[in-house]
């Protein structure tokens, strides 16, 4: 039954049906030969259409199996090429974290993952699946590879609790990289759902301009120095009591991160400590 799928078969069988009836033309009446023949010619066309009719069931049935077949295996690549992807940047986030340790050997660097957000909290406060026993404490800076997002508050064996530098609760020193201004970064209602902080109590006599760079200026003990933070978006005037600020655009979106690293130590805070 095999041959019959084959398609130089058929086209074999075709041509001796188209043989078999030139030769019963030519016969004319003989009816002895012609009946013979037209029995062969008729054993012959339901053969043919018999194996034609099984090749093409197979060919459907083959052509089913060959397209779940690849269904599954285009299934399986988009799941890899998504892993490849989430590896790809866990990567450039370990090497970002890496070149820092590199240029602070003082620093210790914890990677971590965001478990879970605080949807009580309105400044997008989360939790890391790293705790003490990794060596996290309280006032613990918080980063990821754009620079500085917020700092540990609370924290048990496992788990730590973070409060980002859109909260008032922050008050994180820092400076304006281009003009040397410095204040206190802290966050307030009114740009947290932007993704903004403001950089409070600057000089009057401030040179702050919109894109400068804003860090951390290591003052306190509590944060290490020169982490990146955001970038001047506009000064502004508050009317309650008539101070400068400077509102941050930050390099991270905070709402929106999954991942992030604490610094558990660095040589300031070591020294202070001693």
């Amino acid at each position: 039954m095999r041959h019959f799928q084959n398609k130089n078969f058929r086209v074999l069988v075709l041509t001796l049906i188209i043989i078999l009836v030139i030769s019963v033309m030519s016969l004319g009446n003989n009816s002895v030969v012609s009946t013979a023949l037209n029995g062969a010619f008729k054993g012959l066309f339901q053969l043919s259409a018999s194996a034609t009719a099984s090749a093409d069931s197979v060919d459907v049935q083959t052509l089913k199996e060959e397209n779940e077949k690849l269904r599954q295996e285009n299934a399986e690549l988009r799941e890899q090429l998504a892993d490849y992807y989430d590896t790809k940047a866990e990567n450039e986030r370990l090497r970002k974290y890496y070149d820092l340790k590199k240029e602070n050997p003082s620093y210790k660097i914890q990677p971590a993952n965001i478990i879970r957000r605080d949807t009580n909290d309105d400044f997008y406060s989360f939790t890391l699946d790293i705790g003490s026993a990794d060596g996290v404490g309280v006032n613990n800076a918080v980063i990821t590879e754009n620079g500085l997002v917020g700092w540990v508050y609370k924290v048990d064996a496992v788990t730590c609790k973070v409060k980002t530098i859109l909260s008032p609760d922050t008050k994180a020193g820092a400076v304006d990289k281009q003009s040397g201004d410095s204040g206190i970064v802290s966050g307030n209602t009114y740009l947290c759902d932007q993704n903004l902080t403001a950089l409070n109590t600057l000089a009057e006599d401030n040179k702050v301009k919109e894109g400068d760079m804003v860090v951390t200026s290591g003052t306190g003990g509590v944060y290490p120095g020169n982490l990146i933070i955001g970038k001047v978006k506009e000064i502004k005037t508050d009317s309650y009591d008539n101070s400068r600020y400077a509102v941050i655009e930050t390099y991270e979106d905070i709402r929106k991160i999954t991942a992030a690293a604490v610094i558990t130590d660095f040589e300031k805070k070591s020294e202070e400590s001693k």
